[in-house]
């Protein structure tokens, strides 16, 4: 039986009769979503419900895996566990007809309300091992989006994954390819602290799924053994980044990523994960030794039994903004030699936007040639824009070589070398605000007069510098507008994006480069405001991933700062004894005294002259108990400190850096013995303390308020207010 919902056809013939799966209500939820809400509002609906579930099933994001493909439009597509149609509709945008294949019931009817407006989808729901035996057409693609790891779910045999491949071998084309995107078991983010996708578990795939079954992923080595027992398949392998399930560039062994590329790391918005150390870093040191393929965090493959070949070899996506700037970057290879660039917009509010950067191109070469800077040429295409690819650094990588080096002034010297030619560029007119400037940058207060050109490009950072020998090409111009922008803005640009975007260049920020531009306090105040402004103009009503990781994601926690308060509450802990002779506390006037992991026992002579004293056993966070606080004759010691007070002699100090302050010496010697809590029980004290004295303040409170209520209804109060009001 089939029914159809809009122009999508439903297909039970196979379906059990109930769902074996189901995540509960929120896939309820989700199919209201579907029925009610036009695709345009999907990334608001986002963006209010604040679900992991909702984001990943829904955000647009996740057709990027498959939307850079290059169909012709007369594509036959098999899709193996569509889901509730995260990627369905990258595919019936692009391809003549798609056949999904779906076990869930509730997920067929959300994937169909979705795409309800597509008259080339028809969803078969059922198990795979009975539909495949009746499927009787062949495939141009077969896609299995995250699919792959449940082989052994799908296919009932001893080896499930090379025979699931081999099954969907036999309903392609002779040309056809399967399109498979997975986690990678050795990913690098998984080495970095989050927990493994499926079991929500630290190092699961790391270690080889000792505690778990039913789910596996695998590395490049293991997927080339797969391939081969499979019939021998030939794969072209892709590199999706972050990853295959949020993807914003797509990577090939023809193009791999650059050094300072990937950094990019907010991925985990469904758990809480450790931050083990900075990826970042980690990625540079693996392209150093050619390893970033075994350690990308998701793999794309393209399967077919002869290896496939396709024209695109890297694609970027800049599609978390407003529609109308929304657009795609991919490096082409065509016959496999001539290689170019190709602008294409993602949506087709985009079109006007990528034309034209071909007029653009022609306005500004005359500009730029006069300092020497040339312009990657643009020509129209049917489907954007083609561009040079052009080869050399950029003078990002030239400037962060001398940084390496410690070679800092250098970098200086060669930095400001094409922020004097930008200078030049952009100081031929007076600067005016025009109604084009602050819809896009805002009405800010510019005071004093600024130079302008009547073209600006604002993105000329280090990053779009291409420096080839003695050429030197702006290879990134889309952000330019012909209406006056202060010069000093695109220089602001030039230095905040270059040192900003990358920690390692921290050095260089005590060099002052803004000053040196002649860029004043009052200026930078205002270009900030403006560059927040201008990112609102790109967003439009757009709400980028990133601005959900707080309110989605569980986020991280630091596994270093958690070690250094080990470290420092151990083998570093000491006290540090600070004396005040009439000038206040200082480091000049201290003693330290070695504090073993257990506390301290000991006796120390107070100076003459000393009118106060602090101690200040270790310096982190945790509890104390203070034994003993005497002078010589046995006279307790009055203190003030900055730790909460627990009773019976035990504080917590959940800052850190411990003190205790005496105001006031009674004698010569101060006789001291301390003793480190165990960290994990101070802190439960603590907040059953806490907890205690917060309830009894509040207890207190409302006693407080009812008083107040019972004064107020009294006849000397009302006499009081009527007196009050009438003074």
């Amino acid at each position: 039986m089939s029914e159809k919902i809009g122009q999508v056809v439903l297909d039970d013939t196979y379906y059990p009769g109930k769902d074996l799966y189901t995540d509960g209500a929120i896939e309820d939820e989700m199919l209201e979503i579907a029925r009610t809400y036009p695709e345009e509002e999907w990334n608001q609906v986002i963006a209010e419900r604040k679900s992991w579930p909702i984001l990943y099933h829904f955000s647009h994001i996740r057709e990027n895996i498959l939307s850079w493909l290059p169909f012709t439009g007369e594509e036959n597509v098999l899709e193996i566990g569509s889901g509730c149609g995260a990627v369905t509709g990258a595919l019936c945008k692009k391809a003549k007809k798609v056949t999904c294949i779906e076990l869930s019931r509730k997920r067929s009817l959300i994937n169909a309300n979705r795409h309800k407006a597509f008259d080339n989808l028809k969803i078969l729901m059922g198990n795979f091992q009975d539909i495949e035996k009746n499927l009787t057409e062949k495939y141009d693609y077969i896609t299995l989006i995250g699919v792959f790891e449940y082989g052994e779910a799908y296919i009932q045999s001893d080896t499930p994954y090379v025979d699931f491949l081999k099954i969907i071998s036999r309903h392609l084309k002779p040309d056809g390819k399967i399109v498979l995107a997975i986690e990678n078991r050795f990913g690098l983010k998984y080495w970095a602290g989050c927990t493994e996708d499926h079991f929500g578990t630290l190092f699961e795939g790391l270690e080889g799924y000792p505690t778990t079954s039913g789910v596996k992923t695998f590395t490049k080595k293991e997927f080339g053994s797969i391939l081969k027992e499979a019939g021998d398949l030939k794969a072209s392998w892709y590199y999706p980044f972050p990853d295959y399930k949020l993807p914003m560039t797509i990577y090939s062994d023809e193009r791999l990523p650059f050094k300072g590329e990937l950094n990019r790391l907010e991925t985990n918005y469904d758990r809480l994960r450790l931050q083990l150390f900075q990826e970042s870093p980690v990625y540079d040191s693996l392209l150093d030794n050619d390893l970033f393929p075994t350690f990308s965090n998701s793999f794309l493959l393209l399967i077919g039994k002869e290896k496939p070949e396709i024209e695109t070899v890297y694609s970027k996506f800049s599609n978390e903004r407003s529609a109308k700037f929304a657009l795609r970057t991919d490096i082409c290879k065509h016959n496999k030699k001539d290689v170019f660039v190709r602008k294409v917009p993602t949506e087709t509010a985009a079109e006007a936007h990528v034309k034209n950067l071909e007029s653009i191109s022609r306005e500004m070469s005359r500009i730029y040639a006069k300092e020497g800077l040339e312009l990657n040429q643009c020509t129209l295409d049917k489907q954007g824009v083609q561009l040079e690819f052009l080869k050399g650094r950029t003078l990002e990588e030239h400037l962060d070589i001398f940084v390496k080096q410690g070679r800092n002034e250098e970098a200086e010297k060669l930095l400001f070398h094409y922020i004097d030619k930008v200078r030049r560029i952009h100081s031929r007119e007076t600067f005016y605000k025009t109604p084009e400037f602050v819809k896009v940058f805002g009405n800010v207060s510019l005071e004093g007069t600024f130079s302008c050109s009547g073209i600006s490009n604002i993105d000329l950072v280090p990053a779009n510098i291409l420096i080839d020998n003695d050429r030197v090409s702006v290879i990134d111009y889309e952000w330019s507008f012909r209406f006056p922008v202060p010069a000093n803005y695109i220089i602001y640009r030039m230095i905040h994006y270059y040192l900003e975007s990358d920690g390692k260049r921290r050095a260089l920020k005590d060099l002052d480069f803004y000053s040196k531009a002649g860029l004043t306090a009052r200026e930078l105040e205002v270009y900030e405001e403006m560059e927040h402004n201008f990112q609102n103009y790109i967003k439009g009503s757009h709400v980028p991933l990133l601005d959900m990781y707080e309110d989605v994601s569980p986020g991280k926690a630091d596994a270093l700062s958690f070690y250094e308060q080990l470290r420092i509450a151990g083998a570093e802990r000491k006290l540090q004894v600070f004396y005040d002779r009439g000038k206040d506390f200082s480091e000049n006037d201290s003693e330290i005294y070695p504090m073993a992991k257990a506390g301290l026992c000991l006796k120390i002579q107070i100076p003459q002259g000393v009118k106060r004293l602090r101690l200040d056993p270790g310096e982190a966070m945790g509890g104390l108990l203070l034994r003993k606080l005497v002078f010589e004759d046995g006279r307790p010691v009055i203190f003030q400190t900055n730790g909460f007070d627990m009773g019976d002699g035990k504080y917590y100090f959940g800052a850190g850096d411990p003190q205790f302050i005496i105001d006031d010496i009674q004698g010569n010697t101060l006789d001291i013995e301390i003793e480190v809590l165990k960290e994990q029980e101070a802190k439960e004290e603590f907040w059953r303390k806490f907890s205690q004295v917060s309830s009894q303040k509040d207890m207190e409170i409302r006693h407080l308020n009812e008083k107040i209520r019972q004064m107020e209804n009294t006849r000397v109060w009302k006499l009081y207010r009527s007196i009050k009001k009438n003074q």
